[in-house]
């Protein structure tokens, strides 16, 4: 079977999420780099007049971490103008963009209950086929899908190793 990954999803944008989206933007792909909203204003945001409905309060987290990263020594961008290849945003105004995507890669803190309920709101969005990806380092992944349907257990976990081709725009 051969893919081709055009625009990739990256669900948290931490230490791991944010590295993981340039390093798709080094190889060519579109990235949509996504996280949770925050929870309440800082004392500079609010002498700002900003609300917890501002866009940039808003995208401030996941912001935050793509500029931490690209600032980072070594950088994980080969060419700053990669950077331009990703979009930020948050899982609650944005979270629908994914159904563009070819391949979803959750990257979230490491909570059972936190994976299963994003991966429930990926659910209703993705297009049949993506690829669904965890960058889990410990928990088991039927564990993570379940409650979710067949297409999305089969393509995201069983049949992507049966992928033998993967092309990236160069």
């Amino acid at each position: 079977m051969n893919r081709h990954i055009r625009k990739v999803a990256v669900l948290g944008s931490g230490v791991m999420g944010s590295r993981i989206a340039c390093h798709f933007a080094n190889i060519g792909c579109e990235v949509l780099l996504l996280d949770i909203v925050p929870r309440e204003l800082t004392p500079e945001e609010t002498a700002k007049g900003l609300t917890l409905e501002s866009k940039v309060v808003r995208n401030k987290i996941v912001n935050g971490a793509l500029a931490f990263a690209l600032k980072s020594n070594p950088s994980p961008i080969y060419r700053k103008s990669f950077a331009s290849r990703i979009t930020t945003g948050n899982f609650d105004d944005d979270l629908a963009q994914i159904a563009s995507c070819d391949w979803v890669i959750e990257v979230v803190v490491e909570r059972l209950d936190i994976k299963q309920q994003l991966f429930e709101k990926v659910e209703k969005y993705r297009t049949p086929g993506t690829i669904i990806s965890s960058n889990t380092s410990g928990i088991p992944i039927h564990l993570m899908i379940e409650g979710r349907s067949e297409d999305f257990q089969i393509i995201s976990w069983e049949h992507i190793s049966s992928i033998r081709h993967v092309t990236y725009n160069y």
